[in-house]
């Protein structure tokens, strides 16, 4: 049975999972985070608690990430940042490494990907279904650009400054990636060889699944997991199946939030050109890769790039793979995940 804890998440605590996993599950960073840490073959009381300091590491380590990157915190880096502009201000080496990764995805998006884009999106309400006059984007637009985010990690510190007061810097579409990394990096220093991580749909795997006899087939360690690419046109099923037993996949798809108002349909992923809903025939790019941040820092360039465009950029990048869903659903995918990739069908509408 999982337990979220919703709050305060110095509460979380782990539990024992379904699968034998010892399992720690909290809400942050306006999502729902379930990290899974394996025992090896007879695994003692120690080692057991050994997984679960490891897993009470990790949340305190999600909170340490919330107070210095969250936008909506005072305290934090970004926020601080915000106050001071133009003036740096001094911020963890962990912001400085995550702005830093940022802006080079920024610069090898062909103008698809920007982390000055809250600058618009706060305009939009997508739960409330409101949409920005053409005043309102026409007014902020001049002040969305990367290039006005800069990093100077060569003093004692690291400093962030913004050039222009206006301007929103928000990491959300990248910050979940990086991470997930962390935390990967955080469980194999503490001896963990086995463990899932999904961060609100960043999902991370090392070591493969744990060995099951009785499963139907039996399942050896280490064998592949199965991920699963939600169907964009009924996200309540999937329309693909990745195998994966080490490494990172992330979907970004237009049906993750989205509201039709005035018989027009408004998704969420916004084009930095005119701060309105990306025109793309691709309805969902999902990314896998060794490293969750190249996932989320390629996943909405490629969705926006379109399928034939998409599909030629994530080709020309070593090390990533990806699987796009059109509008019409049809399904594509790079050459090097073909082996590893299962297709489901989509259930006729009645």
């Amino acid at each position: 049975m999982q337990r979220y804890v919703y709050g305060d998440i110095e509460a979380a605590e782990p539990y024992e999972g379904e699968d034998g996993s010892r399992v720690i599950s909290f809400f942050i960073f306006n999502t729902e985070v379930h990290l899974h840490a394996y025992p090896g073959d007879g695994a003692t009381a120690d080692e057991f608690s050994q997984l679960d300091e490891a897993l009470k590491a990790c949340r305190d380590r999600c909170q340490f990430f919330e107070e210095r990157l969250s936008r909506m915190r005072e305290t934090s880096d970004i926020a601080r940042a915000h106050a001071a502009s133009p003036r740096p201000v001094r911020v963890a080496p962990e912001t400085a490494e995550l702005i830093c990764a940022s802006i080079g995805y920024c610069e090898r998006s062909r103008g698809c990907f920007d982390i000055t884009m809250g600058t618009v999106t706060r305009l939009w309400d997508f739960h409330a279904g409101v949409v920005p006059s053409k005043l309102a984007l026409f007014r902020a637009l001049p002040h969305v650009g990367y290039e006005k985010i800069h990093v100077d990690a060569g003093g004692p510190a690291p400093q962030l400054s913004i050039d222009d007061a206006e301007t929103v810097l928000d990491v959300g579409g990248i910050a979940k990636g990086y991470i997930a990394d962390d935390l990967a990096g955080l469980l194999e220093r503490a001896g963990v060889v086995r463990f899932a991580i999904n961060l609100g749909g960043n999902v991370l795997v090392r070591g493969g699944r744990p060995g099951d006899a009785g499963a139907s087939p039996a399942v050896r360690a280490g064998d592949a997991w199965s991920v699963g690419i939600v169907n964009p046109r009924d996200p309540a099923h999937m329309r693909a199946i990745v195998r994966i037993a080490d490494g990172s996949v992330v979907t970004s798809g237009l049906h993750e939030r989205r509201f039709t108002k005035g018989g027009v349909t408004y998704h969420h992923i916004l084009s930095p050109a005119d701060g309105m809903p990306a025109r793309t025939d691709v309805a969902s790019a999902t990314i896998i890769a060794p490293r969750s941040i190249d996932c989320d820092g390629y996943s909405t360039t490629v969705l926006m790039l379109g399928m034939e465009e998409g599909l030629a950029f994530a080709e020309g990048i070593d090390g990533i793979e990806a699987v796009l869903i059109s509008s019409s659903d049809e399904v594509r995918w790079t050459e090097g995940i073909g082996e590893r990739l299962s297709l489901v069908p989509t259930l006729p509408r009645w």
